[in-house]
């Protein structure tokens, strides 16, 4: 494996990138801007415009009142637009050739195009003749119309006609021009919302998709019905909310039924969500209206290619390159849909037939380096990277991933077992004892388990800033639910520093992350997600206990409210913000019943299956003689013997909370009112707190704890408990409740904190231990957990891992600097490294000159000689 130096190329590039204009754009003026944080995209423009209604038109300045035709034009209404034009000849050819284009009557809709600009040059149909000639392939003379139209609109200098320039300029690569009209066309023409609708594509064909939403949302308050706009917002929410971008394609298709744009995005949607025959009929939609939507056929051929149905994709792939043989999107829009099911090998076969078509499409090598990066050869990826920013430079996913592997030069890169992981600099001291043998020891133990070795070596790098993780992941920051990610031969996760101690266990996520690596490998990344993340979870919970339960509650509860994901439809709700987290859970629980029912064995057959094309129900059925309706009782029934003891406590209760002026004896008399109540309870804990009544808020907690004794993070009493006691001066009982939470709740770092300072008893040190590896666990960075396991490693004579844990707590920046370094000192001493032990000393002492301990071990080791070796008197 590489060991990631930077190259000349990408030298060069750096100071290109450092010198170049690029970044934020202000009404068209270029401003540098530093480009060492990832998530600090290269195209960003504040929203300077004349709020929409309270349009003042500047003296001097024409206006273009928009044409009766327009509306239902837009809305895919074309008789009754023909009508509204019948006045109008030119108007007439326009309409007419946008029925015809809809249709796929390309040839006729060019001549209309043709016989209407002739009527209106400078006008929308020259912008329609522009689009299709592009899309055909005869990108210079659509470059002759895109220039005129250019010059057409900086002459009129309407809002209209600037945003027309505006589009061209887009379309020449004249990207600052292109933002700056689109600016002054925006303050010239406020309330036209095909303004604000072209300039959110603008944002998103830069990847820029908050400015894309909030242009799109503007253009939607000037015409709610504005079908451009809802199917632009469409494609803006895809990613970050699903189920949103559904509902506004939804709503262009209530307006416009036959909208191809609308149903080309629910049949990708759809795949996301392996809902393959509703992606097969939104596409069907599509090609019944125009059997020439080149979109429409190259996601036929990529749902063709998830399916193994090769003849198809051959037949569909040429159908749409019919109309441009030479049409890069075909095969970029194959290998992006196909990357999406996880298949990156195959993708990058697809996206570099899209970079040989046409080596200048920015948009395929930027796809190609994403891809790349996601196999793991980051220095080809680093090319199609380089290729795609020296062709745009505007492009933020390209621009992202540039200045991420920027950073990346800089980790250090550590081999292991068919690993190799990187860290950031400043993290590899105090991470690399820890995680690295964790790695290894998850792909020994998760390849015995499925008999499967998985081909690496692995790579594994964890960030210590989350948005350089979502870089890595996906090309944007964000991401803000995820901790780790893996595409088969690849890792990316936030290291314990990327979150406030506390948030998350990297050790669990980095189990989770590996437990992908073999299923994904073994079913030839072809694994359902649903499986994928449920064997993930579960194997979570194998390995560690209190691992992998963060959602047991989340999933009593949906039981409870008879609110489960119906099996056959699980996979579909990873796609939905409201139901990933159940989805997760329910997964697993479906994976451990699977497991306890028929074993391991059967489970290895199910994964296996699918890397030879089988679907969810085939490889069921395959694997376990079950369908999904046979599997639903066994499963339902296995739920309720399991969970049946708690959804009383979690049944949802609706009542009036006490007011604001309510006093403990209040929120006491409620919480006895619902004492079978998990919820009331600990809606009626936190003011009992609040107020000082600690009697009634144990009370009520341990009543709670009694309810739900799973139970963990923000919804555990058990850590309330902890407080509680503490604040009673009660030890013993802190003590009971802290062992507790070291059973169940793997993310609770304060109350481990506490153990590890309490547990300091001779006869307490299994528990010690297992407290202090726990909080590493969560936060590797806590100095004490470290000095707590080196002196447990001094106590029973183990010097080669005191010595570890000791450096551990220097290295992890302790609150008492000296303190850390003559404990280390003094383990060094053990050793028989004299020499070293002095050096550590002196530099305790330079940090605190007065530091007593440090002073009489360091007069012990002058007083013994100045040799190495030995021990000290």
């Amino acid at each position: 494996m590489s060991q990631w130096r930077a190259t000349g190329a990408s030298s060069a590039r750096r100071k290109m990138r450092s010198s170049y204009c690029i970044g934020l754009l202000v009404a068209g003026v270029c401003l540098p801007v530093a480009v060492s944080a990832a998530q600090n995209p290269p195209f960003t423009v504040p929203r300077i415009i004349t709020p929409v209604g309270s349009a003042q038109p500047e003296p001097g300045v024409a206006t273009e009142v928009a044409p009766p035709w327009q509306s239902p034009l837009v809305a895919g209404k074309f008789d009754e637009a023909l009508a509204r034009a019948a006045d109008t000849p030119w108007a007439q050819a326009y309409v007419n050739g946008r029925a015809a284009e809809r249709h796929g009557r390309y040839e006729d809709a060019e001549r209309l195009y043709r016989e209407a600009t002739a009527g209106q040059p400078g006008g929308e149909p020259a912008i329609a003749l522009a689009d299709l000639l592009t899309r055909t392939g005869r990108r210079e003379e659509a470059s002759t119309i895109w220039q005129t139209l250019l010059r057409t609109g900086q002459a009129q200098r309407t809002g209209a006609a600037l945003a027309r320039a505006a589009r061209a300029a887009q379309a020449l690569g004249q990207v600052r021009l292109s933002n700056s009209y689109f600016q002054t066309a925006a303050n010239l023409a406020p309330d036209d919302p095909q303004v604000h609708a072209r300039w959110g594509d603008l944002f998103l064909e830069k990847f820029n998709e908050a400015e894309a939403r909030s242009s799109y949302e503007t253009a939607l308050k000037a015409d709610a019905q504005y079908v451009p706009a809802l199917v632009g917002m469409a494609r803006a929410l895809a990613d970050s909310n699903p189920t949103a971008a559904e509902a506004a394609a939804r709503q262009a298709i209530s307006i416009d039924p036959e909208q191809p744009d609308a149903w080309a995005l629910l049949a990708s949607e759809a795949m996301d969500a392996s809902k393959r025959a509703d992606a097969r009929a939104a596409l069907e939609k599509v090609l019944a209206v125009n059997p020439r939507h080149v979109e429409a056929l190259a996601l036929s051929a990529a749902l063709a290619h998830i399916e193994d149905r090769p003849a198809d994709v051959t037949r569909f792939s040429r159908q749409a390159l019919a109309l441009h043989a030479n049409n890069p999107d075909v095969p970029r829009l194959i290998g992006e849909r196909v990357a999406r099911m996880y298949r990156f090998d195959e993708a990058v076969r697809f996206l570099r037939e899209a970079v040989t078509l046409d080596p200048e499409n920015s948009r395929a090598q930027a796809s190609l380096g994403l891809s790349l990066l996601r196999t793991g050869d980051e220095a080809e990826a680093r090319k199609a990277l380089d290729t795609a920013f020296a062709k745009d430079s505007f492009d933020t996913v390209t621009y992202n991933l540039l200045s991420l592997m920027d950073t990346l030069d800089k980790f250090v890169t550590v081999p292991a077992k068919n690993l190799t992981i990187r860290f950031h600099e400043q993290e590899v001291a105090v991470l690399q004892p820890y995680l690295v043998p964790l790695a290894e020891q998850a792909l020994a133990d998760l390849s015995a388990r499925y008999q499967f070795t998985p081909k690496g070596p692995i790579l594994v790098e964890v960030f210590p800033r989350h948005d350089d993780f979502a870089v890595r992941t996906a090309g944007l920051p964000g991401m803000i639910g995820a901790l780790g990610a893996c595409f088969g031969r690849v890792v990316t996760m936030d290291s314990p520093k990327a979150r406030p101690p506390g948030t998350f266990n990297w050790a669990a996520t980095l189990w989770h992350e590996l437990a992908h690596v073999i299923t994904l490998q073994m079913s030839g990344n072809r694994l359902p997600r649903w499986l994928s993340e449920g064997i993930s979870t579960f194997e979570e919970t194998r390995a560690r206990q209190g691992w992998g339960r963060e959602s047991e509650v989340l999933f009593a509860q949906a039981h409870a409210a008879g609110r489960l994901l119906p099996l056959a439809d699980l996979n579909s709700g990873f796609a939905k913000v409201e139901t990933i987290n159940l989805a997760y859970q329910e997964a697993s629980v479906l994976v451990a019943y699977l497991v306890e029912a028929q074993g391991d064995e059967k489970l290895r057959a199910f994964v296996r299956s699918f890397g030879e094309g089988l679907d969810d129900e085939a490889a069921l059925t395959r694997a376990y003689g079950l369908t999904w309706a046979t599997l639903q009782p066994e499963f339902d029934a296995y739920v309720k013997q399991k969970y049946d003891p708690v959804a009383p406590a979690l049944t949802e209760i609706d009542d009036t909370l006490p007011g604001r002026t309510a006093t403990a004896a209040d929120w006491a008399a409620f919480a006895d009112k619902h004492a079978g109540n998990f919820r009331m309870q600990m809606v009626s804990a936190a003011p009992l707190l609040r107020l000082g009544d600690l009697a009634a808020a144990r009370r009520v907690l341990d009543r709670a704890a009694t309810l739900v004794p799973f139970a963990t993070g923000d919804a555990s009493p058990w850590r309330l408990l902890v407080t509680t006691a503490l604040r009673q001066d009660d030890a013993v009982a802190a003590r009971r409740y802290m062992e507790k939470v070291l059973d169940i709740d793997h993310t609770a770092a304060q109350p481990l904190r506490q153990l590890v300072a309490q547990a300091r008893a001779p006869e307490d040190s299994a528990l010690r231990q297992r407290a202090a590896e726990r909080l590493i666990e969560i936060d590797p960075f806590d100095a004490a957990a470290h000095t707590a396991l080196g002196e447990l490693a001094l106590a029973r004579q183990d010097v080669p891992v005191a010595l570890r844990e000791l450096q551990a707590a220097v290295d992890a920046g302790p609150a008492n600097p000296a303190e850390a370094l003559t404990s280390l000192a003094e383990a060094t001493l053990r050793s028989g490294q004299r020499d070293q032990a002095r050096r550590h000393l002196i530099k305790a002492l330079e940090t605190t000159p007065r530091h007593e301990r440090a002073q009489e071990l360091l007069l012990q080791i002058i007083e013994g000689g100045t040799s190495g070796g030995g021990q000290a008197r």
